[in-house]
């Protein structure tokens, strides 16, 4: 299944085998290319929940930032693909580059790499990648567990359906669901939804 694949754009073995194994723990399926060129027919070819990316993909050119071009299109494409960026050659500058202009979600120094950290980042967000595109103001106001109800509602869910869905009971969820009316400061689906996208 697509969302549950993770694109690993990564040239060195070593990296290539901690990610995958922490990908895998973390219950998604690594994809992985070694190249800028594996990774663009990659991302042709197929949708992902995530991607990591290493900016540097030469083994023997400390300074190749081929990473950085598969970034650019990444955060090019109409569809949205989250992407954590990893280096070993790690400047302000880049990190810059990388968060702001183009889109990282989250930024990875190899020498200061925390494996609980990097499980718990490739988690969130690869499961809030399949969610709609909501607006900064919802993101914002709502918790992680009111967007994913939120993202349901979208779906046209009941509140039966979404208990179902995220294994808890419908009492549950018509809390969940009256929190986001009241912090969207909007009293029934239809506002909501139209709030979500920032249409109201």
């Amino acid at each position: 299944m697509a969302d549950h694949q993770i694109l690993i754009i990564e040239d060195d073995p070593n990296w290539q085998d901690i990610f995958s194994e922490i990908i895998i723990d973390s219950g998604f399926e690594p994809v992985m290319a070694a190249s800028p060129r594996a990774a663009l027919k990659a991302l042709q070819n197929q949708t992902y929940a995530l991607a990591v990316v290493d900016i540097s993909l030469s083994l023997p050119d400390y300074a190749d930032r081929g990473g950085v071009e598969v970034l650019k299109v990444i955060a090019s494409s109409p569809a949205r693909l989250p992407a954590i960026v990893v280096t070993g050659y790690a400047t302000v500058d880049l990190a810059i580059e990388t968060l702001v202009d183009l889109n990282a979600v989250h930024f990875f120094r190899k020498d200061q790499f925390d494996r609980r950290e990097f499980g718990r980042v490739v988690k969130r967000e690869a499961v809030s990648a399949g969610r709609p595109k909501f607006s900064p103001e919802v993101v914002d106001v709502l918790s992680e567990r009111e967007q994913e109800v939120l993202a349901l509602l979208v779906q046209g869910q009941t509140n039966k359906q979404i208990a179902e869905e995220l294994t808890v009971t419908v009492n549950t969820i018509k809390k969940h669901v009256q929190s986001i009316f009241t912090k969207l400061n909007v009293d029934n689906r239809a506002a909501a939804v139209a709030r979500a996208f920032g249409r109201d």
